[in-house]
């Protein structure tokens, strides 16, 4: 896939931060602010793609995709699949597709925060499987790999109490926070201004609705 200037920038950028701030010692955080309808998910799909194959990347890598509700995260997985279709740069998953207990490197684990937020929610709770969040974070960290974790339109629910605890207990190296209109502050920040967009013919600089209507 072609990418328009402005989302081959961002890109870049977000490649260029995230290697950068995966080199201090302590957990860090990304915002990726970009207008509604400029590609947010090809944008962070591509990053991914170009991050991983990255020569400057020396630690393996899990990622969690935690998006607002299972419509959005199930779309997400699939837009992600379809553009990894032919790389095989990532692979999806949904927590019960997990091997062994971890996310594995290159692997995204996709949830979402409505179902996640929930106290009996199965991917939370203590089970006789041994097969919930805590004990996945676990394995994957014990097998040597960071987190990285996407937030996708962070606005909605990654302020929530029970959200920044989840967060906190999922210990990320790295916190990508993506929205339209992010609400936290972060280490860095990738911004896509949305003059560039207009300029790509992406969106509208207008739209008149009834022009004729009296």
């Amino acid at each position: 896939m072609i990418l328009k200037r402005y989302q081959d920038e961002a890109v870049r950028e977000l490649v260029n931060k995230t290697i950068k701030l995966l080199n201090y010692s302590e957990s860090k955080k990304i915002i990726f602010e970009a207008p509604t309808g400029s590609g947010k998910t090809i944008m962070v799909a591509e990053f991914l793609k170009k991050f991983v194959t990255d020569s400057d990347l020396k630690q393996e890598i899990s990622f969690i995709w935690a998006a607002p509700r299972p419509v959005l995260t199930n779309q997400s997985k699939d837009k992600l699949e379809a553009y990894f279709e032919s790389s095989r740069a990532l692979k999806c998953s949904f927590f019960e597709d997990l091997e062994d207990k971890k996310i594995d490197s290159n692997e995204i684990l996709f949830i979402n925060w409505e179902s996640i937020n929930k106290k009996d929610n199965v991917i939370i709770r203590d089970n006789e499987q041994d097969f919930n969040l805590t004990r996945v974070i676990e394995n994957t960290k014990e097998e040597g790999r960071e987190i990285i974790m996407i937030i996708d339109e962070s606005h909605h629910h990654a302020t929530s109490d029970i959200s920044k605890r989840l967060i906190n207990d999922i210990g990320p190296k790295l916190t990508l926070d993506v929205s339209a209109t992010p609400t936290l502050k972060g280490d860095e920040k990738v911004n896509v201004d949305i003059e560039d967009v207009k300029k790509e013919g992406m969106i509208k600089k207008a739209v008149v609705l009834n022009e004729n209507f009296d």
